[in-house]
This record gives structure tokens, C-alpha cells and sequence, in this order.
């Protein structure tokens, strides 16, 4: 069988498909990194909340009870106050990480669209591949068939 004309195009759309796998992959992996992180700061959020609810519970009882006097109150009002800029420095911080989830979702978008159009790329070029060696093999066959009836013909006129 001839050598196929086009295999170093075949061989540069299979190296593509890897690479875009690869891509994807990547992608697919800073995607769930980014959703962790953003996982983490929520739940982090969540639990600075419960304790600065805890605390404020704490100092109302303390201050009820009479172990808090007066004028430990205002500390504990600022502390509490403190804790609440605290919580929106943190969602201001939980809205970038949510960006950076949009911006890696767009990546494996991207990736995956590229992966698509490289995998339906070498599919195109093995099929091409496919019909080539097919017309290879009949052309031979054809060949085969005529010289084998060029042989008869041979011995048929031998034998008249």
C-alpha cells in the first residue's frame, strides 16, 4: 500500500487533539479549584456569622447577669461592629471569588469548544484516511481482476 499523502496532517490534528485535551483538562481542573476556594470562603462567611451571633448572645447574657458591667458594654459593641466589617470585607472578597468561577467557567467553555473543533478536525482527516485506503484496496483489486482476466484471455487463445 502507498504511503498515505496526507498522514503528517493526520499526525499534527492527533497532536492537536491532545493538546486541546490537555487544555481541557486543565480547565476542567482550575474550574473546580476556583469552586472549592469559593465553597471555602462561603462557609468561612458563615461561620464568622454564627460567632458574632454567638458573641453578641454572649454579652447580652453576660450584661443581663450582671457580669459585664456597663462600660465593658461599648468594647463589646465595638468588637461586635468590628466583626461586621469584617463579614462585608469578606463578601466583597466571596464576589471576586465568584468572578473568578464566571472566568473559569468561560475557560472550559473556550477549551471544550476548542477541544470539539479539534476532535471533529482529525475525525474529518481519519475519514478522509478511510476513503483513501478503501480506493487504495479496490484500485488494487481492479488491478487483480484485470490481470487475472488478461491471464485467461491468454489461455483461452492458447487453447483455440
Amino acid at each position: 500500500m502507498p504511503p498515505y499523502r496526507l498522514q503528517a496532517l493526520l499526525g499534527i490534528k492527533e497532536r492537536a487533539e491532545q493538546d486541546a485535551k490537555e487544555v481541557f483538562s486543565k480547565a476542567q481542573a482550575a474550574l473546580r479549584e476556583q469552586e472549592k476556594l469559593l465553597a471555602d470562603m462561603e462557609a468561612e462567611l458563615q461561620r464568622m456569622i454564627e460567632d458574632r451571633e454567638r458573641r453578641r448572645e454572649d454579652y447580652s447574657r453576660k450584661l443581663a447577669s450582671g457580669e459585664m458591667k456597663v462600660t465593658d458594654q461599648s468594647s463589646a459593641y465595638r468588637f461586635i461592629e468590628r466583626l461586621k466589617e469584617k463579614e462585608t470585607e469578606h463578601k466583597y472578597a466571596i464576589e471576586g471569588q465568584r468572578e473568578n468561577v464566571r472566568n473559569a467557567e468561560k475557560e472550559l467553555k473556550k477549551a471544550q469548544d476548542a477541544l470539539v473543533e479539534a476532535t471533529q478536525e482529525l475525525k474529518a482527516i481519519q475519514k478522509h484516511k478511510e476513503k483513501w485506503a478503501e480506493g487504495v484496496k479496490k484500485e488494487r483489486q481492479q488491478r487483480e481482476e484485470d490481470e487475472l482476466d488478461e491471464i485467461g484471455q491468454v489461455i483461452f487463445n492458447k487453447k483455440k
